[in-house]
């Protein structure tokens, strides 16, 4: 019994070492992508985000309700006058999942404030689902939808929220 605990153990433990269980490096590339992108907003880091942008550009469903629309690729130039205001926003709880080889969906919820010409969204919080593809020699962002999340919780979020 003894040595059947044994080779029990030391399986789990190769299977450990030799990444069996952790993400494949395109779950966790996908996963630092959405991250980079979304410091890049809050810091209007417009060339990052554009870096980061499919060259086909996006395939958008917002949660301001619009409908479903292709966007083209844009230049860090026109990324900055499209994107007035400024953002405090965090990701929370990502899980990524490989598709296919050189596709990942990323999963997560993003949460902040959103300052805009428009006015102020305090309580910025939504679901997020992104396709991130392999493409350039990178990692890009292709697709992503949004869904608003109603009365999330208790909390409201506030800037100070994202004090470091």
């Amino acid at each position: 019994m003894r040595t059947i605990t044994m080779i029990v153990c030391a399986s789990f433990l190769a299977m450990v070492s030799s990444g069996a269980v952790a993400q494949s490096n395109a779950e966790k590339a996908a996963l630092d992508v959405v991250e980079k992108y979304w410091q890049a907003r809050n810091e209007k880091d417009f060339k990052t985000q554009v870096d980061l942008t499919s060259d086909k550009g996006t395939l958008d469903a917002n949660s301001d309700g619009s409908f479903f629309r292709t966007s083209p690729k844009v230049s860090a130039e026109e990324l900055e006058e499209l994107m007035a205001g400024s953002q405090s926003t965090r990701v929370f709880y990502p899980e990524a999942t490989e598709l296919a080889n050189g596709a990942v969906m990323v999963r997560y919820y993003l949460e902040g404030v959103i300052e805009s010409p428009m006015g102020t969204v305090p309580n910025y919080r939504t679901r997020v689902t992104t396709v991130v593809v392999k493409e350039s020699g990178g990692w890009k962002m292709r697709a992503w939808h949004f869904s608003p999340l109603h009365d999330g919780g208790r909390h409201l979020t506030a800037p100070t929220d994202f004090d470091e």
